[in-house]
């Protein structure tokens, strides 16, 4: 089973179906930052139909107080499964900005996730639009829930996406911000990982390799970042046959990544 993740940066600059058979035509497509409002029933709808012979899972933008920008069509990630593998899918009550969505197989369960950027940022309450600490605080929060909902299956969860957070000095250049507050939700996804016993596929299989996700195209020299990982219970460790990072393509500023399970 071949799984790819993407943040695509703006689904509406990409041809999905030329996309896919670039891709390798992949069993599972998790694609993030898609930016369609949840609200827009016609691009919901034309989603759900891009890829013919593909059921579609999707979490959407609900959050007005916080999210706002680009008229609302903010975040958002979309889980394409072989109709075959016959997927169901679940969204989270908790998870207002459109970052996750869970897609259980057979005996896999595939989340997409777009964590959060922590800034300082105040985020508000998406109900009242009260001022909740920072958008630091939030990312935190969103890990601990993550865990939460990730905990009860997590010998057979493969979570993959943009993970917001660099997790050594090895995945960043030119240097790996160590100041808190970014340290501490570096140090509390480790946490998570380990009592949750998952594991990097990708620095498990290449534990010397320098390879990056994401880069700063404003940047004179690189300035880059491996944020897109999939971390997955080590069970399912003996099952993986390859973990990799493809070029930089085309209308993003993060490259794919893939994933192949026996």
């Amino acid at each position: 089973m071949l799984l790819v993740s993407w943040n695509v940066e703006d689904l509406r600059r990409h041809d999905l179906p030329g996309v896919l058979a670039e891709l390798g035509d992949p069993d599972v497509l998790c694609l993030q930052e898609v930016r369609v409002r949840d609200a827009d029933h016609e691009a919901r709808q034309a989603l759900e139909r891009a890829l013919p012979g593909y059921a579609c899972g999707m979490s959407l933008n609900r959050d007005m107080q916080n999210a706002r920008f680009r008229g609302g069509r903010s975040y958002g990630v979309a889980t394409f499964v072989k109709e075959e593998l016959a997927p169901s899918f679940r969204v989270l009550p908790w998870d207002r900005e459109g970052r996750i969505v869970v897609a259980t197989l057979a005996d896999v369960v595939v989340v997409n996730l777009y964590a959060v950027n922590g800034t300082s940022k105040p985020y508000l309450d998406p109900s009242s639009g009260e001022v909740h600490g920072t958008r630091f605080d939030f990312k935190r929060a969103f890990q601990r829930l993550l865990a939460r909902e990730i905990a009860p299956y997590a010998e057979r969860v493969v979570a993959i996406g943009d993970w917001n957070v660099s997790q050594a000095k090895i995945d960043i250049h030119p240097r790996l911000r160590t100041e808190e507050p970014h340290a501490v939700a570096r140090r509390e996804l480790a946490e998570i990982a380990a009592e949750l016993d998952l594991v990097d596929v990708f620095r498990a299989r290449n534990p010397d390799a320098r390879a990056y996700t994401w880069f700063n195209r404003r940047a004179r020299g690189l300035d880059a970042a491996r944020v897109d990982f999939a971390l997955v219970g080590r069970a399912l460790l003996p099952r993986v046959t390859d973990a990799e990072v493809l070029a930089l393509r085309e209308g993003s500023d993060h490259a794919p990544i893939t994933l192949r399970l026996d």
